[in-house]
């Protein structure tokens, strides 16, 4: 197995199961779409059945995205969600984990269209234009 496909399959399995977890949030549907579609783009670069445009445009979406959920105030991850005096939710610990799952969406896509892009360049058959 090359290493494209041992990493592709590894996020793609990691994303899945970013997926399964979202049942419990409070828009689980729209977490579970995008971790399932960046699990089908890694099966799919995986396979080398997909053009590493859409990859490199997967990549500028999931950045965008991540940009758009950026918290005012990252207050971090590993926080509890709850404001222990109040008992709240901290809007800012969500929006910070949505925010960094999108970043591994992207980095992920690019990580993909790069490697793409550099085993295609290696594979290519040199051509001898003098003789």
């Amino acid at each position: 197995m090359t290493f494209i496909r041992i990493w592709a399959f590894t996020l793609g399995f990691c994303f899945l199961g970013f997926a399964a977890v979202q049942y419990n949030d409070p828009d689980a549907l729209a977490w579970i779409i995008v971790y399932a579609i960046a699990a089908l783009l890694s099966f799919a670069a995986a396979f080398n059945k997909i053009n590493k445009v859409v990859l490199y445009a997967a990549c500028i979406i999931y950045a965008a995205g991540a940009f758009y959920c950026w918290p005012e105030h990252f207050e971090g991850v590993s926080d509890s969600m709850r404001d222990a005096t109040t008992g709240y939710l901290i809007k800012n610990v969500e929006e910070g984990r949505e925010a960094l799952g999108l970043t591994i969406c992207s980095l992920a896509m690019l990580s993909y269209g790069l490697l793409i892009t550099f085993t295609n360049k290696q594979n290519r058959p040199i051509i001898n234009e003098g003789a």
